[in-house]
């Protein structure tokens, strides 16, 4: 996916270059407009493709982090009913809670 984008990338700037290289050829046949939109429709792809990653790695990072804070909410939970039934004191669970790492 990373090669496709920076050819897409690469499609459009090439597009502002040889518009700005090209300058006065482009002002003289007032054709500003005409290359702006095609920068633009050549920007689209990438622009979209952005937004879509972009979505699936916040949707991915959110979801990882649900998960790992279920998981510390499960071994709080698991914690307190020991200590509440008195197999276990609180300090012995947090002492097993700060010195394992998931």
């Amino acid at each position: 996916m990373h090669i496709f984008m920076q050819r897409m990338y690469e499609e459009a700037s090439q597009v502002a270059n040889d518009a700005v290289g090209s300058i006065r050829t482009v002002a003289s046949f007032c054709a500003e407009e005409k290359v702006m939109e095609f920068y633009k429709k050549k920007c689209e792809g990438p622009r979209k493709t952005g937004i879509r990653q972009g979505l699936i790695s916040g949707i991915g990072f959110g979801v990882s982090f649900f998960l790992l804070y279920c998981v510390y909410a499960t071994c709080f939970y698991a914690g307190a009913r020991f200590v509440k039934d008195g197999k276990a004191s609180f300090s012995d669970v947090l002492r097993v809670l700060s010195t394992n790492s998931f």
